[in-house]
């Protein structure tokens, strides 16, 4: 069977439990919305296949579990990773002090060279928002060795 694809592409979503990583896979994967999603038990993923400059690209976004007792098993997904998503909620400040925690999951477990975005995510909750506009640029226009 040929590949129908010319490019695939491995990308995790990481950040704590409950900040709205799986909304976002959904969200891109399949243009929905639920508000009653469940904690994710280790991991998920979905496909969606994209043209790009007349290029069809195939992304892998996987969706890990951010609870504390699934760690270890996230550390396995992060081989062959080509794009890492930090994800904090703007509404928990908790969630966005624990990136610093994430980089260095990272940094421990993924590729050297691996490109990493930061997400402040829930951004339509603005009387809830913890998290400053301006502290979550300067955490996202940063550079990691």
């Amino acid at each position: 069977m040929a590949k129908t694809y010319d490019y695939l592409f491995k990308l995790l979503l990481i950040g704590d439990s409950g900040v709205g990583k799986t909304c976002l896979l959904f969200r891109f994967s399949e243009d929905s919305f639920n508000t009653t999603f469940i904690s994710t038990i280790g991991i998920d993923f979905k496909i969606r296949t994209i043209e790009l400059d007349g290029k069809r690209v195939k992304l892998q976004i996987w969706d890990t579990a951010g609870q504390e007792r699934f760690r270890t098993i996230t550390t396995a997904y992060y081989r062959g990773a080509m794009g890492i998503m930090l994800v904090y909620d703007i509404c928990n400040d908790k969630s966005f002090e624990n990136i610093k925690n994430w980089i260095r999951n990272i940094e421990e477990h993924a590729s050297s060279d691996v490109e990493k975005m930061v997400l402040g995510n829930k951004c339509d909750m603005t009387d809830r928002r913890q998290v400053s506009k301006d502290r979550g640029e300067k955490v996202s226009f940063c550079s990691w060795s």
